[in-house]
């Protein structure tokens, strides 16, 4: 919100509806002459007539200067006026003259808040509160001083909303509008839906409704928006996994592990911060901590940190560019796992209004894998029996320590579309997906197309229901090393398949969620993922089922 959150282009719609009513009852010794002009400026002023009743007082002030009641009565015909520096003085010095004029710290907040003077404004509505004064009319101008510092955006748009049904006639749509726009900041999209369709059904054909009609074309997808408030949150959970390691389907489970399914905690922390302002864009430092503990399989418990360097550019009135560059390190157990650096994530957002958000989304990375299998012993001939006897051998000339390393560079990059529906009730997301993955080996070689399709729907009692499905089809460049289990003969020579890997990927993710505070929130998750590979020691499927609790803050704007 710009230029004192848009009040002098809305204030002549409601302030002198109400001011009018305030005050007017402060009187001291006049002269009869100085009552009756005054009572005739009083006369002007409440029947709209402001430039008369200001007239009347400037022939007074000619005569001698005016008493409280008379720069109160000025002041609010200048805040009819849309006057509002002027108004502030005029109650200044009605305050000087006699501070205990009712409610003339509220009158005096509002010319000052309208002026744009919000340190002063805010000072005058403390001593209001302080001096007794409560109602609508303060709880209404504290809420929008609170919403343009942004420091408690879902606080203020209750009080907004209060303020609106406790004086309708005056305060309203204005409430309304703001409510939305402070429900937006809070990011809960819809309250904020209603509170903006409030103001077009109740007040038609008006300013407000043309402005919240702006709103509502405004992006109802997050992230859009340049990040200007620093984030942390805390996801903890529990979820049983029904194939940790991702064995193939019908491979016999290895020694050292008792059964594929286990139950494991997780959690995961990510927070950060803007830092510096370049121009129109921010840039910021981003953290996050990934971890499991199993209770049984624990060599794949995992700890991932991550941190990086992200920067936010809006390209137009409508979209956003944002790139995030950074490392990662991963663990299984106590022992290295992978070395993600640099990760580079560049996104570009398009708002189209009514019509949605579209997001062009890429992610580039190079791994280094801190663990690789061993070479086997060569054979001697297919069919043959393996050297000196060795339980299992491998094709001539093949290393496959170097044909299976995994070391190399991968991107995926895709088009999202996000569609609201229903009044925003239910978002449907969708587009393709594209992935490239170089490795050093052989092995891993190859590429993915295919795409996703997600809807978020708002049900009864606050649940949300988000339900995504993807698909790839991997067509690797190259056959496996990795034999069939089950055409494989102890002691026997293996070969390379004479087709290379083609593997179809189907992940099917459903998630339930429930806010039970503004910064708390339940959710339970069911996650379905099936790889369909020619190669049987790829070809395996997976159950997850988990509950989680998730706490989130947001700081003031920097």
């Amino acid at each position: 919100m710009n230029s004192g959150l848009q009040m002098r282009i809305f204030a002549s719609a409601f302030t002198f509806s109400f001011a009018f009513g305030l005050g007017m009852g402060a009187t001291s010794a006049l002269a009869q002459a100085d009552a009756i002009a005054r009572a005739r400026a009083e006369r002007f002023a409440a029947a709209g007539r402001c430039e008369e009743a200001l007239a009347v007082l400037d022939e007074m002030a000619a005569s001698g200067p005016l008493d409280a009641a008379g720069h109160t009565v000025a002041g609010q015909c200048q805040l009819r006026l849309e006057r509002y520096p002027d108004a502030a003085r005029s109650f200044e010095a009605a305050r000087a003259l006699d501070p205990a004029i009712p409610q003339i710290d509220l009158q005096l907040g509002m010319a000052q808040f309208l002026s744009e003077d919000i340190a002063a404004a805010e000072q005058s509505f403390a001593a209001a509160r302080a001096g007794g004064t409560t109602g609508p009319e303060l709880d209404f101008y504290e809420a929008l001083i609170a919403l343009s510092r942004n420091t408690d955006p879902a606080g203020a748009a209750a009080s907004l909303e209060r303020a609106g049904r406790d004086r309708p006639n005056s305060l309203d749509p204005a409430a309304s509008y703001y409510a939305g726009l402070a429900w937006r900041s809070a990011q809960d999209e819809e309250r904020a839906r209603a509170a903006l369709e409030r103001v077009i059904e109740t007040h038609p054909d008006t300013v407000w409704a043309d402005s919240a009609r702006q709103a509502l074309e405004q992006t109802q997808a997050a992230g859009i928006g340049v990040t200007s408030r620093p984030w942390a949150s805390l996801r903890l959970g529990i979820e049983w996994d029904s194939n940790v390691a991702f064995l193939g389907n019908g491979l016999a489970t290895p020694d050292e592990i008792g059964s594929k399914s286990d139950v494991r905690g997780v959690w995961g922390v990510d927070a950060g911060t803007p830092v510096v302002h370049v121009g129109e864009g921010v840039i910021g430092v981003r953290g996050s901590y990934t971890g499991s503990a199993h209770t049984d399989v624990t060599d794949y418990d995992l700890h991932y940190p991550y941190a990086g360097i992200w920067w936010d550019q809006p390209t137009g009135e409508r979209s956003l560019f944002r790139l995030e560059v950074g490392a990662g390190y991963g663990w299984l157990g106590y022992d290295p796992y992978v070395i993600a650096a640099p990760v580079v994530s560049p996104q570009w957002y398009y708002d189209h209004g009514e019509w949605g958000v579209t997001r062009l989304h890429a992610s580039a990375a190079r791994y280094d894998f801190r663990q690789n299998d061993g070479d086997e012993p060569d054979g001697v001939g297919v069919g043959l029996p393996c050297p000196g006897g060795a339980p299992r051998c491998g094709p001539a000339g093949v290393d496959e320590r170097d044909y299976r390393d995994r070391d190399g560079v991968g991107v995926v990059a895709g088009v999202q579309h996000t569609f609201p529906l229903r009044d925003g009730q239910t978002q449907l997301r969708t587009g393709p997906v594209f992935e490239y993955y170089g490795a050093e080996g052989d092995e891993w070689d190859g590429w993915g197309v295919g795409g996703e399709l997600g809807v978020r729907q708002a049900l009864p009692w606050s649940l949300t229901l988000d339900t995504s499905v993807r698909y790839l089809y991997r067509p690797y460049s190259n056959p496996s090393s990795y034999p069939d289990p089950d055409d494989e003969i102890f002691g026997i020579q293996s070969e390379l398949s004479d087709s290379d890997r083609r593997d179809h990927y189907v992940d099917v993710d459903v998630q339930l969620e429930r806010p039970i505070t503004r910064w708390l929130t339940a959710s339970v998750r069911y996650n379905y993922l099936n790889n369909d590979s020619n190669v049987k020691v790829f070809d395996y499927d997976r159950h997850l089922v988990g509950g989680y609790l998730t706490f989130t803050w947001q700081g003031a704007p920097r």
